[in-house]
């Protein structure tokens, strides 16, 4: 991972708006208001608040580009560049479950599982990630592999799913 993938990926500017239009109290919808601090006309009048805008892209490339690898080694290595230090840092290391599903268990007959329940049921809603660590290896392999497990049956349980 590069070293300034930190500063790539956070120095951005934030998008928005922390002012309001016009300051004049009387063109506020409230008649009664005699006097307002700037920061309540401003979270009052304006249209858009500041946002935080990530560039998360750097990101998503690395890892990308890491499929086939051991996830706990491209993980240490994401950690190494964005340590917990900084609280800023330590956010842009909890976008990582945005693109990687790591959390996948297998359960008593051989099912895989997310958070509580059975991958690949009917009616089933996860969010799109686009990799996943495969719980047998331990692998970063693209989402395309685990859905063609789930298509042919390779990874349901043997009995016993609801």
């Amino acid at each position: 991972m590069r070293d300034d993938m930190f500063k790539v990926i956070v120095e951005r500017p934030r998008w928005g708006a922390n002012y309001a239009a016009s300051p004049k109290l009387k063109r506020m919808s409230d008649a009664d208001t005699k006097h307002i601090g700037l920061k309540r006309h401003a979270r009052i009048g304006a249209r858009v608040t500041k946002m935080l805008n990530e560039n998360l892209a750097p990101l998503l490339r690395y890892l990308r580009r890491q499929r086939g690898r051991s996830w706990d080694v491209v993980f240490s290595e994401i950690c190494d560049s964005l340590d917990t230090g900084s609280t800023v840092k330590m956010h842009v290391r909890q976008h990582i479950e945005d693109f990687v599903l790591t959390r996948i268990s297998i359960g008593r007959c051989g099912e895989w599982m997310f958070e509580g329940q059975v991958l690949g049921r009917k009616g089933q809603w996860f969010r799109r990630r686009e990799l996943f660590v495969d719980p047998r290896d331990g692998i970063l392999k693209d989402m395309t592999v685990l859905e063609a497990m789930l298509a042919t049956g390779q990874i349901e349980g043997k009995g016993g799913t609801q």
